[in-house]
């Protein structure tokens, strides 16, 4: 099967040159729930088995990227922080403050680079889905926001816990 693509047009820099390029129309969502499903059906594992080890991995996940851990699941790929800082002109004046956002960088591991390596495209004649935000990399808040009823984690602590 071919990753369809549309014809989108952005107007570019100071000009506003109008430029056309390819934006890739996706066929839907496959959620954690078809994922489990289909790792089910192929293996000798429960739907419910499988849905339990994915949300642990997601917990776990996101605790060692918080403890500042490059996190490597292998195939699949690895999972590490950056950040997005304001400059200073003085090495002794950056500080957490000048910490302005987080992002998680997903980059792939061989089973899906070599995916990557082998697709086929085909146009398609509907217009350009829009963009969503959900579709969009999206800056986290640097500090986690604490929970009703108590939780969160001490800004003054060195690992934070999620």
């Amino acid at each position: 099967m071919a990753v369809k693509y549309a014809v989108a047009k952005a107007l570019m820099g100071k000009e506003k040159t109008p430029y056309h390029y390819a934006r890739a129309q996706y066929d839907g969502v496959t959620t954690m729930d078809d994922m489990a499903q289909m790792v089910e059906k192929i293996s000798a594992v429960s739907i419910g088995d499988v849905l339990s080890v994915l949300n642990t991995l997601g917990m776990l996940v996101s605790i060692e990227l918080a403890n500042g851990r490059i996190v490597d699941l292998g195939d699949l790929g690895r999972f590490r922080l950056s950040l997005r800082a304001k400059g200073m002109l003085e090495a002794e004046k950056v500080t957490r403050e000048t910490i302005q956002a987080t992002r998680v960088i997903f980059v792939p591991g061989p089973a899906i680079r070599f995916r990557q390596q082998n697709l086929s495209f085909a146009l398609t004649t509907a217009e350009p889905q829009p963009r969503k935000p959900e579709d969009k990399p999206h800056d986290e808040p640097t500090q986690p926001q604490t929970p009703p009823g108590g939780g969160g984690s001490n800004q003054d602590e060195e690992n934070i816990g999620i």
